[in-house]
């Protein structure tokens, strides 16, 4: 899964990364915030991906324990204004294997508070990996993952061992290889191939798709999910499916295809992103009123996915056989035909996390990527919903882009606000 990760990276050249906020009402110590990103360098953040000598080998991760710089945005930003700090931080790389593959940022607000900000690329961790890594930075526990120093890539016995890891690795392609002809004998061929982005579009800008953070009371949403008979993560599934009718975000019957990455994440686990994910096809209209039936949909996928593992998880195998064309050819593949709605519930997170630099009023999560308006355009556009829980608090970050429709932070506010209506439930809107 890193490894794909990483390719998907390279291949389609977004960068995508995790952009974690905590809202402060007084300015934060300098010292603080090195003391933090040094603790950070010491966990499971501080690594590298080196690729392996051979084109087809497994790369590795390699120990990086010394932490990107911190970027400072001195000049106050009033608080209205944050949305425009993505546009900032998309200027500011992270590198899985080039380093930083992560970093710290704090803006400035006007009235002397401040946003402090973690970026994280996508490969090096996913959202249950970065708060594991927080919350052992926070209680100063600088824990050995065991990541070797990195090496020089072409040595005899980097040559010699994934050579040797790619023959032991041959049953498991073969495997692959069978899953994916019967795939595709049962799915039969496209009709058409994804268009390759061209080098033109390359150069494009980047735009940045808006964001809406959502604080809710989480009593007061779990209330309103059992006055519905249902769970309170299927009523934020519900919310997410009524922003997607509203957005018109829905296939040709008007159901929403709806996401879910599901963590297959154990103690002492390594792996970037222990990830695998489920899809609900959800009635829009139905789910308002009575949303148990898509509580009864997810968790009959949630117990297939148990049973009888993803569809993807088998090919993976694969990944290091697969040019960088190739995958662009496949994005609409692995995305999933049709418009997707992605919807991570991360549930309840360490106390600790919320307390980088002393405790903050508020942490919000949320996706980074380097889109392009043509990107977007081909993809029709993007709708994703990150909710986790701290103390009292249910934090969800909608990230949303509907060409010619929603592109901007107030096109998106009025549908989160409608969506929420739809479903009885009450949030601070930012």
């Amino acid at each position: 899964m890193d490894q794909a990760s990483f390719v998907g990276l390279r291949a389609l050249g977004r960068e995508p990364a995790m952009q974690l906020t905590w809202l402060y009402p007084h300015a934060i110590d300098e010292a603080a915030v090195t003391q933090f990103s040094e603790r950070l360098a010491h966990g499971l953040l501080g690594r590298l991906l080196q690729r392996s000598p051979l084109p087809w080998g497994r790369h590795r991760w390699v120990a990086n324990p010394v932490p990107g710089s911190v970027a400072w945005f001195r000049d106050p930003l009033p608080r209205e204004r944050l949305p425009e700090l993505r546009r900032l931080l998309l200027d500011l790389p992270v590198d899985p294997e080039r380093g930083p593959g992560w970093r710290l940022a704090v803006q400035a607000l006007e009235g002397g508070g401040c946003v402090l900000t973690l970026l994280v690329s996508h490969t090096i961790a996913d959202m249950r990996a970065a708060s594991l890594a927080i919350a052992d930075a926070v209680a100063g526990r600088p824990l050995d993952h065991g990541f070797p120093a990195p090496s020089w890539r072409w040595s005899p016995v980097m040559l010699a061992r994934d050579s040797v890891e790619s023959l032991r690795a041959l049953p498991d392609v073969w495997s692959a290889l069978a899953a994916l002809a019967q795939r595709s004998r049962r799915a039969g061929l496209p009709a058409s191939s994804p268009r390759v982005r061209s080098r033109r579009d390359r150069f494009e800008p980047a735009v940045d798709a808006p964001v809406v953070p959502v604080v809710m009371d989480a009593g007061a949403c779990q209330q309103r999910a059992s006055d519905l008979g249902v769970a309170s993560s299927t009523l934020i599934m519900a919310f997410v499916a009524r922003l997607a009718f509203r957005v018109g975000r829905v296939d040709a019957s008007g159901r929403v295809k709806l996401v879910l990455p599901v963590s297959d994440r154990r103690s002492g686990d390594r792996r970037g992103n222990a990830l695998r994910s489920i899809t609900v096809m959800v009635d829009p209209e139905a789910c308002r009123n009575d949303p148990r039936a898509l509580q009864q949909d997810f968790k009959a996928a949630l117990a297939s996915l148990n049973r009888h593992g993803d569809d993807l998880s088998p090919l993976f195998p694969l990944i290091p056989y697969v040019p960088l064309w190739l995958v662009r050819h496949l994005e609409q593949e692995v995305l999933g035909a049709g418009l997707p709605v992605g919807c991570s519930l991360v549930g309840e997170l360490p106390p600790d996390v919320n307390r980088p630099c002393g405790e903050a009023l508020l942490l919000q999560a949320a996706p980074l990527q380097r889109y392009t308006a043509s990107e977007l355009a081909r993809l029709g556009g993007v709708l994703f919903l990150a909710c986790c829980r701290v103390g009292e608090q249910l934090s969800c970050t909608v990230c949303g882009y509907v060409p010619d429709r929603v592109t901007s932070h107030a096109e998106l506010m009025p549908f989160v606000r409608d969506a929420l209506a739809d479903m009885g439930l009450c949030g601070t809107i930012g």
